[in-house]
């Protein structure tokens, strides 16, 4: 560690060492590794150093050459202003058409012509909202809630079948015709569906 200092002492101040130190001081090949190591690191900086002033001078006189109302741009900066304004056209088609997107629904869809459709609603937005439980409520409350949901109408030939309570889960992005089949699953519960019609007997 001491040959080290030393060597950094000599580096710095040559002149208050003689010839004759300098030179055992380089015998020692780890010494003299050092101190090619100490020379190329500072080669190095000196380089860089060189290499900064001279792109300094460089945009300088590029600065100094293109004044600020020069009327003739360069075609670089013509194409980077063309490739700035097609993309900013991009962005804001695309910003456009997201949100007639957002505000149309999901295009692209017919209509269905078959009767079902009629009974098929929107998707809900999570699936906790998708599923919808019924406890101990009476059969009238829960196709009430079917009715007004699938848009079809209730007719009850029996009065009893009215007050029938019961406990059941619905799936509100399911088909009608399967929570009909699943009602009818319960002993005293005859549902059928005709047209526009839930008819309980």
């Amino acid at each position: 560690m001491k040959d080290i200092e030393t060597l950094l002492k000599v580096t710095e101040r040559p002149q208050d060492y003689s010839d004759e130190e300098i030179r055992l001081l380089m015998e020692d090949a780890e010494m003299k590794a050092y101190y090619e190591l100490m020379v190329s690191a500072e080669t190095g900086f000196a380089l860089r150093e060189g290499r900064r002033r001279q792109c300094d001078e460089l945009l300088e006189d590029k600065n100094s050459d293109s004044s600020p109302g020069d009327k003739n741009p360069s075609p670089v900066s013509i194409l980077l202003k063309m490739a700035a304004l097609f993309i900013g056209v991009l962005l804001l088609s695309g910003i456009a058409y997201a949100g007639y997107r957002m505000a149309v629904g999901e295009a692209g869809e017919a209509p269905s012509e078959s009767p079902s459709a009629k009974w098929v609603t929107e998707k809900p937005a999570s699936p906790q909202e998708a599923i919808r439980t019924f406890e101990n409520e009476e059969l009238q409350e829960i196709l009430q809630v079917l009715s007004d949901h699938y848009r079809v109408e209730l007719v009850f030939h029996s009065e009893r079948s009215r007050h029938i309570r019961l406990y059941t889960k619905w799936d509100t992005t399911a088909p009608l015709q399967q929570m009909i089949e699943r009602l009818n699953g319960f002993e005293k519960v005859n549902l059928r569906l005709v047209d526009n019609h839930i008819i309980v007997e």
